[in-house]
């Protein structure tokens, strides 16, 4: 039987330090955030998808909860406190990201029942389009 390995969103949202923050900044910020999400990957998170709502909004963020999603697989969930740790506890003289995000995880188990129903689903869609 395969490993149990839990699905895991990242939600965040933008706090008042990336708003307020020049373009400069925001563009090291950003590559700081995806520096740590190559990170992740090397602990053993599997990237799955991302999001950014902006489609349906314009001006300030703030009228929603949360912004943009990460959408990952981890086989552990001891890897969870590492993993966001990095974002609470940088290294000396490394950007802080709580100060531009504000982020929750939600944590689970990968709703079996669906996923093998879907997997089936689109093995015959690739099995009729090779006969």
């Amino acid at each position: 039987m395969a490993e149990q390995k839990w699905t895991m969103i990242v939600r965040g949202a933008f706090q008042e330090g990336w708003t307020l923050a020049p373009q400069e900044e925001k563009d090291e910020v950003f590559d700081y955030w995806t520096d740590l999400s190559t990170k992740w990957v090397e602990m053993g998170a599997e990237l799955v998808a991302t999001l950014d709502d902006e489609l349906a909004m314009t001006g300030q963020p703030g009228l929603r909860q949360w912004n943009f999603y990460k959408i990952y697989r981890i086989p552990s969930l001891d890897m969870i406190k590492p993993m966001l740790d990095m974002y609470r506890y940088p290294p000396e003289g490394e950007i802080r990201l709580d100060k531009y995000f504000r982020f929750e995880v939600v944590v689970g188990k990968p709703i079996g029942g669906v996923e093998r129903k879907v997997d089936a689903f689109l093995q015959a869609c690739e099995d009729e389009g090779t006969e």
